[in-house]
């Protein structure tokens, strides 16, 4: 729980852009190359390149949050993505000149341990870690680069965030059962975490606008939500969920209406209305129900602001 809240205060901590800022004179690289309408900003020159060098960059880096800028401390010219930051080291070789932050190692801390797997021929082990990379996380990681995208794995299976989770020296694994097949892997967004806690001035967040792309009203949502405790003990009934919403310029919404529908492991169905999310685009809600039967609850939150509609789903096993 502890590390559930401390995720939620890094993320609603973005919001403080709003309405406290005005124009300034910091510094970011003009608009150019690819504009992601999703956030308001551009990625070009080397980065773009470095980006689009994978064929699913919005997959694996997430979405630019910022423009590029000079990094006061070390020098670099950097840019931050959800999920990434990107760094420019212009005396490198080529194929080094553009480098992706250690994310996980500066922000890895020891999460609820998961007993040790005991089929290992479904892991892979590395001379330079003592970690394994197991199972759907294995063949995520292989099929995306592998350590010369993520690193060396610098965890086990831990719990972070409500999430069967693994970090890596540049990212972090998470097992989301209720996404599609194929979609159950999400690298997490470390590059919102990181830029939060380094104290990055908030005023690089800002959409800047692109000269041929106006940003508009909201159009789309996007919706995560996630549960207090993972695993609930049977008979127990100490569940909260949690859920987030921001539209598609990557601004957190007030006033989005919540419902909510749990199926338990039995096929009981619980139907409610979850409220509306505050100022800081979130609704935390205290879960009535009672574990009496081993699985796994599905939970599908839907989220309506005016006309638009979105959903998402989360889970949490009863043991």
């Amino acid at each position: 729980m502890k590390t559930t809240l401390r995720w939620l205060t890094i993320i609603i901590a973005l919001t403080a852009i709003t309405g406290l800022l005005g124009k300034s004179a910091f510094a970011q690289t003009p608009d150019a190359g690819r504009f992601f309408p999703e956030t308001g900003h551009s990625v070009s020159d080397a980065f773009l390149e470095k980006y689009t060098s994978i064929p699913n960059g919005e997959e694996i880096y997430g979405f630019p949050i910022t423009g590029a800028f000079d990094d006061e401390t070390s020098g670099f010219l950097i840019q931050y993505f959800e999920k990434a930051r990107f760094e420019l080291h212009p005396e490198a070789p080529v194929d080094l000149l553009v480098q992706i932050t250690h994310l996980g190692e500066f922000l890895y801390e020891a999460g609820e341990p998961i007993p040790e797997l005991s089929n290992f021929s479904s892991c892979k082990t590395f001379p330079e870690t003592p970690y394994k990379v197991c199972y759907n996380f294995l063949d995520f990681f292989e099929a995306n680069g592998g350590v010369t995208q993520f690193g060396f794995p610098i965890s086990d299976f831990e719990t972070h965030d409500g999430w069967i989770s693994q970090y890596f020296q540049r990212a972090r694994f998470e097992w989301h059962p209720e996404r599609p097949p194929g979609e159950k892997v999400f690298v997490s967004n470390l590059g919102i975490q990181y830029f939060n806690f380094t104290g990055e001035d908030p005023r690089y967040l800002q959409p800047r606008l692109n000269s041929n792309i106006a940003l508009q009203e909201v159009s789309g949502l996007q919706v995560h939500a996630f549960v207090s405790k993972p695993i609930l003990p049977f008979l127990e009934n100490n569940q909260e969920l949690y859920v987030i919403v921001y539209d598609q310029n990557f601004n957190l919404l007030e006033n989005v209406y919540l419902n909510y529908v749990i199926r338990l492991p039995n096929g009981e169905i619980v139907e409610a209305a979850m409220g509306q999310t505050d100022q800081r685009g979130l609704s935390i809600k205290r879960l009535n129900i009672r574990g009496d039967s081993l699985g796994t609850a599905e939970i599908t939150v839907i989220a309506t602001f005016g006309t638009i509609q979105q959903q998402t789903r989360s889970s949490f096993q009863i043991w």
